[in-house]
This record gives structure tokens, sequence and C-alpha cells, in this order.
């Protein structure tokens, strides 16, 4: 993977003078090149959100304009000659809740989709309805969970096109190194996350993959093919499982159905394309991406001795067969590897060197069936694959210093129904099955290690509205897990009270399984018997709507782990989060105890404002506390027990021409253990006590982004630059701390300083 931290961090400095002259010479092209009368047109279809039936005479209209429609009878609207630029669009009907949507971008020549699923309003009382809705009207979307559009995503300081670092802005999230994008989600591990694309279980949405977990450097997805994006942190529904801390939701748009476009995209580590279009008289369309990075080729040029190459090719077709049956394919697919320098690691002092490989893939198809104006189905199919390679040598005689791999396989089927019972009831139900094959093999082990079996599950969810004003969600999941051969029952409750025009208070209750991580279960016979560990969610919170586009939430939860793996080799330790941020595996613990308990408590308050004209923003305040029980009854931090986040990200766009992006993340450090330094200089070794293990915390990180977008609009085209930096004020920030042996002192290893980053986007 990225190596070489300080090395890397060196390395930003040399782009700082391009990134200076794309600035000075951005105003010029501006002046010579843009024209600003330039029209496009929006277009798209609105549906009734529980039926997936199209909506007649909805009103749609651009908010400050006087451009409206109304949807014909297939619920399709149209405005046409909207001057290229950014807007928001408001949908209205009697008997739903209105739907606001922001970052609505109108490009010359092209016709801009917005397709709406717009919520029946029940039994609620017309004056207690908000009428201008910026927030998501369902309510089993209220509680521990987050909604994105694209542009949220993409213009986000602190991600340069990585769906998972834009996510460090959700309250409750926190960073485990600035060379991965681990989702630690309240002071769960990341293994503890699940990623669903399209209704598609995607086991790592990321190039080089953490071995085991569900991080990695750098994510995979197009940021330019999702439509919108759902994270729950928390209290999910009892269509997923398998997972203990969260889900994140991804919605990828279809292609354009008008004409041929495509779009070309250049950044500072690489570069690629994407194509879409019709077809089939419109009654499909497509989408076609592929990007390369040349991270190999400017490894000399940086000096990071360990050049990195990764690629991929994703996808999606849709073709609509009639109005009550749709089928859709999508593929992603990744390659991603490093491969080191003997000579580099030997003037380096580094003892051996390696080459590690990654290949990834996930292809499946979904039919989205509507039954008739009741409800609609969604049934996919997919086959996913990971297969990883890490091959080490000894620089003095090229000879095997050690050889891992893994062969993993998962073919997945998945159905999720929901009917809709007149005004005041709703079931949701479906099943699930997953066959998973597994295969690995160690330099020290005599033969590969299998593991294979297919899991089980069914799952319901009743919704009703007992009274006006309140929601109901009573859910159960039952599932089988084949290694562990156990069945679970976990039931699922939430609710939601409106109690004024502007306030509501949520809260849910949770049972979660998830099976021992396979990598766990291969380094001793006798772990395939330990029990799936178990989480209890309970949660409560407040949301208070201050304006239209802004609104306040408080929330508080409590999750309590069980049978969770302890080693009684290390009695002291946690297992579970012996994997996160670069380090890709878990160590070797051998046979485990399924005995493990923990727990993470905490209260966020988040303050969030749409772009509703031209500023936008998020603020967020964590504090939380993450603990375990070790093999001896103590309680000690977790390792991602880092206390408190800050966290402040926005923008402003003073018109269709730029946009400026900050984030400002301020969190306590991860705990350690520290050493006694005063027998530790006495022996020369590091010297610990048994009641300062995982005692300690490491110093504060801080971390200050930008992004800076400048947009050019000409005849059927547009070009995008940005520019910007992470972490431009070079704060050190603490990844590790460690008792040196040579200078007989604590030391500490850093997290990546200041880096630049520039991109270039065009459309056609």
């Amino acid at each position: 993977m990225f190596k070489a931290k300080t090395r890397i961090r060196k390395a930003g400095l040399y782009f700082w003078m391009p990134v200076f002259l794309l600035a000075v010479s951005t105003p010029m092209l501006a002046r010579g090149k843009t024209t600003a009368n330039l029209s496009g047109k929006i277009k798209g279809n609105v549906l009734d959100y529980d039926k997936q039936k199209p909506l007649s005479h909805v009103s749609v209209s651009i908010s400050g304009t006087s451009w409206a429609a109304l949807t014909d009878a297939l619920g399709s609207y149209e405005l046409p000659e909207v001057p290229s630029g950014y807007y928001v669009l408001t949908f209205e009907r009697d008997g739903y809740y209105t739907d606001t949507r922001t970052d609505v971008r109108v490009r010359p020549g092209r016709a801009t989709f917005v397709n709406v699923e717009m919520v029946a309003v029940r039994l609620i009382n017309e004056e207690r309805r908000v009428t201008a809705n910026y927030f998501p009207s369902e309510p089993e979307k209220q509680g521990s969970q987050m909604q994105f559009n694209a542009e949220e995503l993409r213009r986000d300081a602190g991600s340069a096109g990585d769906v998972s670092r834009a996510l460090y802005e959700v309250p409750g999230i926190v960073k485990a190194d600035e060379e991965a994008n681990d989702l630690i989600v309240r002071g769960g591990s990341p293994v503890e996350n699940g990623f669903y694309v399209d209704n598609i279980f995607v086991p790592n949405i990321n190039h080089f993959p953490q071995w085991g977990a569900s991080g990695g450097n750098i994510n995979m997805l197009n940021m330019h093919f999702i439509d919108s994006l759902n994270i729950a942190t928390g209290g999910f529904d009892a269509s997923y499982g398998n997972r203990l801390s969260s889900i994140v939701e991804i919605g990828y748009r279809e292609g354009n159905r008008e004409k041929l476009a495509g779009q070309i995209n250049l950044g500072i580590i690489g570069g690629g394309g994407q194509v879409e279009g019709p077809f089939a008289q419109k009654k499909g369309s497509f989408m076609l991406s592929a990007y390369r990075s040349y991270l190999d080729l400017i490894a000399g040029f940086i000096d990071t001795g360990n050049p990195s190459d990764y690629y991929d090719v994703q996808g999606k077709i849709v073709y609509d067969f009639n109005e009550a049956n749709r089928l859709s394919f999508l593929t992603i697919n990744g390659h991603s590897e490093t491969k080191e320098d003997p000579e580099f690691e030997k003037e380096s002092g580094i003892k051996n060197y390696s080459w590690e490989r990654f290949n990834t893939s996930t292809a499946g198809l979904t039919w989205r069936h509507i039954w008739g104006s009741q409800g609609f189905s969604d049934t996919s199919i997919s086959y996913s694959f990971m297969k990883a390679k890490d091959d080490g040598w000894y620089v003095s005689n090229n000879e095997t210093a050690y050889l891992f791999s893994y062969d993993n396989h998962w073919i997945t089927f998945r159905n999720v129904n929901q009917l809709q019972w007149g005004t005041a009831h709703q079931f949701f139900f479906g099943a699930e099955a997953q066959h998973v094959s597994f295969q690995s093999l160690n330099f020290d082990d005599e033969e590969k290690i299998k593991l294979n079996g297919t899991f089980a599950s069914v799952f319901g969810t009743y919704v009703v509205y007992p009274f006006e004003n309140f929601f109901l969600s009573a859910g159960l999941r039952f599932d089988y897990f084949p290694l562990s051969e156990r069945t679970h029952l976990a039931p699922r409750l939430s609710f939601s009270w409106v109690l004024t025009k502007r306030l509501s208070v949520n809260g849910s209750y949770g049972m979660f399984y998830q099976q021992m991580p396979l990598f766990l279960l291969r380094q001793h016979p006798d772990n395939i018997n330990l029990k799936d560990m178990r989480a209890r969610h309970l949660i409560l919170g407040f949301r208070y709507l201050l304006f239209p586009d802004t609104q306040l939430i408080l929330e508080a939860y409590d999750k309590q782990y069980d049978n969770f793996p302890m080693s009684a080799y290390a009695p002291y330790f946690f297992v579970i989060d012996d994997i996160s941020g670069d380090d890709a595996m878990f160590s070797s613990w051998g046979s485990l105890l399924d005995i493990g308990k923990a727990y993470a408590r905490g209260v966020e308050l988040t303050l969030q404002k749409k772009l509703a004209k031209n500023l936008y923003g998020l603020v967020s305040l964590t504090y939380f506390r993450s603990k375990y029980r070790d093999l001896m009854g103590n309680w000690r931090n977790r390792t991602y027990d880092n206390r408190f986040i800050v966290a402040l990200s926005g923008g402003y766009r003073p018109n269709k021409y730029w946009d400026f992006n900050l984030r400002w993340t301020l969190m306590g450090g991860r705990a350690f253990s520290p050493v006694d330094e005063e027998k530790s200089i006495q022996y020369g070794i590091p010297w610990y006590t048994y009641d300062d293990i995982m005692s300690g915390h490491l110093s504060p990180y801080k971390n200050l982004s930008f992004r800076v977008e400048r947009r050019f609009y000409f005849n059927k085209s547009n070009l995008n630059i940005y520019i910007g930096a992470w972490n431009v004020l070079d704060f050190d920030n603490e990844l590790e701390r460690f008792w040196d042996l040579y200078s007989n002192q604590y030391a500490s290893d850093y997290m990546w300083g200041g880096i630049p980053f520039l991109g270039f986007e065009f459309e056609f």
C-alpha cells in the first residue's frame, strides 16, 4: 500500500507550483472563453415514494424564477431553455410533502435529469406541515441517518473525489489514518460496515482494500455516477444484516436518455473518462467509465521508492420493458498494486521488499417490478470477488521472506418488497441468500485454508401510523449463519413523533448480528465454532427545523457488544480493533474465545444548512466513549476511543462560476498503551504496566482543507477546474507513539502533512 509517509509528505511540495500557475491562469481563461447566456433544460419523472407509480399534476418550479411546469400522466416534466448555472427545484402536489432539491446544475446544450419520489402525507394535521422541505420526508430516515446528493459529495474539500472521505463530516465518524479511508462509526471497527450500490452488495468499494475489512486507500466508485447516498450510523432497518455499525446505501443515476454525452477527468494522481447515452428508442440508457492512476509514472519524481498503480472500469445499463418492469445491470471492477524497488529499500536500510496486488469485481442485475397501485419489489442477483497476493523477498539474497494470498467470492440474492395498505399501513418484507467461498495461503501453511457456506435470511417490517403525527416501525429479521451453524432472531423497532411544526422526536432499538471475520476464523480450526458477534443499539434523538433549509439534530446512542473475539495469548487486548488504517490484516491470534464485551456511548449535535441560495454547511459536535472488557474483567479504552469530534464543513457559491469550500476537523487522538518512562529508561526497553494498557491518548488531530472550483460554459460543453489542499496548515497529526530503543525515549510516526490537489473535468 502507500507507505513511507514522510516521503509522501515532502512530495506534496512539488505540486504547489502547478497549483499556483493554474490559479493565475484561470482568470485569463475566464475572460477569453466563457459565454454567459448559454442554456440547457431540466427534465425528469416524479413518482409516488410508496408505490413507485407516476404522479401527474405535480407543480415543478425553479425557486426565485418564473420557470414552472406540471407533470403529465406519466409523471414527466420538462423545463426548457434554462440558462446555465445552479438552481433549486421545488415539487408540490396536494396530499404530498413538498420536496425541494438543491444543487441542480444546468449545462449548455444538455439535459439535466432530476427524478423525484414524493412522500404522501399520512394522517398529519395540515397546520403542522412544513411546506418547503429541504430534508427527507420519509419517517424511516429521520434517526441516525444522513443523506447527500451528488454535488454535495463532489464539492467536499476533504474528499478529492473519494466518497468515503466525504463522509468524515458525518457526526460520530472518526479518521483512522490519512493514508486510509476507513469509516470508524461510533467507536466501532472497520469490519462492522456494509456497502450497497443499487440494492447490490459490494464487499469493498476501495482500491488497495484492507485484507478482511471494509476500508482501503482510495475509493474506486465514480463520483459522477452517484445520484444519492444515505448512511445509517445506527439502528438501520431489518432489511440489512450481517453488519453491526453502519450501512451505506449508494444510488447510481441513469445514463443520459437524450443523446450521447461524455466527460474527461484529469487529477493530480490519475485520469480517465466516461461516456453515456440512450439506446433502444430511448427505452434504456448506459454509462461506462474508466480511470487509471499514474502514480507509477511519477514515483521516481516524488522519490517514494514504492510505485503504486491502480485502475478501474465500471458501468450501468438500464432498460424499461414496460411501465411495470425495469432491468438494470451494474458492474464495478478495480485493480491496484504496489511494487517496491529493492535497491531503494536497500538504500533505506529495509531488509525486504514486496509486491502487493488486488483485483476486485462486482456485477449484478436488479429487476424492479411495480405491483399495480399497491407497491413494488427490487430483486437483485450479483457476483463479487476479491483476490489479493502479497509477496516479500529479502533484499540481500532475493529469497522469499513471506507470502500471503487470498481468494474470496460472493454470490448474493436479495429481494426487498414494499406494500402499501391505505394511508396508515405499510409492510416491507423480503429475503437474502449469500454463498461465500474463501481460501487463503500463508508461507507457513502446509496447504490452502478453505472456508465456505451459504447465509440465508428472511425479514419483515410493519409500519403503522396509529395516531396523528406518530410513526411506528416494528421489524424482525431471521438469519442463518452457516460457518457457526447458528440461527438468530433480530428485532428492530423505531418511531418518529412530530410534536410541532418544527420539532420531532425519534428513537430506535435493535439487535444486530455479524459473522466473525474470515481472517480470524482461518487462524485455528476451533475458531469455526465461535459465536457470531452481536450488538444492541439504543438511540434517542430530537430534530428541530430552524428554517426550511436548516435543521438542528441532537441524538444520544448506546451500543452494547457481546460475543467478540478475545485471545488468551494477549488477554488485555481487543482483537477486533487489530485491523484499521494501513494495518491491513489481523495478526496471528490463534485459538480465540467468543466472550468479549464492549460498549460505545455518545451524544451528537448537528447543525446542517442546505444550499438554498449562496451558503451551505454542516457543523457537528460529538462526545463519546468506546471501551472493552479484557479477559481479566477490567474495562479499557478501545483503539478509536477518540472521545470528541468537532467537524465544520461548508462553503460559499457566489454565482454559477465559482465555488469555495472548506472543512475543519478537530478530534481527540486515539487510545494507546503508554510505557512507564522511568523504568523504560532504566532497563532500555519499553516497560508496560498492567494498569496503563490502552489508558493513554495520542495528541488531538487537526486538519483544515479547502477546495476552490471555477466553471466555464461553452457551446454544448463546459469545463470545471478545481484546486485545493488537504491539511493546508501542515499540522503534525500523530499516527502512533512508540518507545524508540536507539534514543531510549518516546518517538512518534505522523500522518500525511499538507497535500495539494488539482483537477480538470471537461464535459461534452
